[in-house]
């Protein structure tokens, strides 16, 4: 027979489990919903957006290649995250090796002026590029982007290639130096592999973040460089079909994508654990 103080601690705990359930359902519902929300719109057959649809079809997969900005738009997106992810990855990583590896003068205020570009609002940082690029007479819109984008991007390149360092024992260069491995056969046989899961976080970073960057590159492009978001954003201005919706749905689908390829190559918990 259970006293009433104990009955009363074992409905607190019961209440306590109950709702730490609900919060990790409505966690899971809050950020799923709208992703699952978005696929399931892209294939409405309505002539505009309508929830629920009345009808289903593929036809605003075909509009996306229909429409004059879309893939090129994509290309432009593409071309720009395949540059700015290996250039803010050897920066990131030749910084996060100098902080942590080397005892570098004034490092806390260095390390504060690398994550600048993090805690600075992202419109600020474009508008000050914005004048920057017209303070020099740099006009070359595609490059502009890009630079934009790799100072947006390397500061998450140091911070998860920090993490990794952290976690990584110096004994082990040592003791591969002590049997006559050199200092680049070191770093390439012995470091580089330890800390592979940070690098390809801060490599995943980059590349996302590049590759979805509106806030930057609206101050920067011009008439001919017109990024993905840029170009969703111009077309949701005229329009309020599906047509967005199913472009959503397809980059849902390369994030996938991408996460399987990170699971083939280190494994999701290296990677989640680098992260963390």
């Amino acid at each position: 027979m259970l006293r009433p103080q104990d009955r009363g601690q074992r409905a607190l705990a019961l209440a306590g489990g109950g709702g730490a359930a609900l919060c990790r359902l409505g966690g899971i519902v809050l950020l799923t919903g709208p992703i699952v929300l978005v696929i399931w719109l892209s294939f409405g057959g309505d002539e505009y957006t309508t929830v629920p649809p009345s009808s289903y079809a593929l036809r605003w997969y075909e509009n996306i290649f229909l429409q004059p900005e879309f893939v090129p738009a994509f290309w432009i997106s593409l071309k720009i995250a395949a540059i700015v992810t290996p250039t803010s990855l050897l920066l990131g990583t030749l910084a996060a090796f100098a902080l942590r590896r080397h005892r570098v003068p004034g490092a806390a205020a260095l390390e504060a002026a690398f994550y600048s570009p993090i805690m600075v609002p992202l419109v600020v940082t474009g508008i000050a590029l914005l004048f920057f690029f017209n303070m020099v007479g740099f006009t070359a819109n595609f490059w502009n982007v890009t630079l934009g984008h790799v100072i947006i991007t390397f500061p998450y390149v140091i911070r998860t290639v920090s993490v990794a360092l952290a976690r990584y024992d110096p004994a082990l260069d040592e003791a591969a130096a002590s049997l006559g491995a050199r200092p680049w056969e070191v770093f390439l046989r012995v470091t580089l592999p330890v800390i592979r899961p940070g690098l390809f976080a801060g490599a995943l970073f980059a590349f996302t973040m590049s590759f979805d960057d509106f806030t930057v590159t609206i101050f920067l492009i011009g008439t001919d460089t017109h990024t993905l978001p840029v170009a969703i954003y111009q077309y949701m201005e005229w329009n309020v079909d599906s047509t967005v919706a199913a472009v959503s749905a397809l980059l849902v689908a390369m994030s996938v994508a991408m996460m399987l390829l990170v699971e083939r190559l280190v494994g999701l918990d290296r990677f989640i654990g680098v992260r963390g």
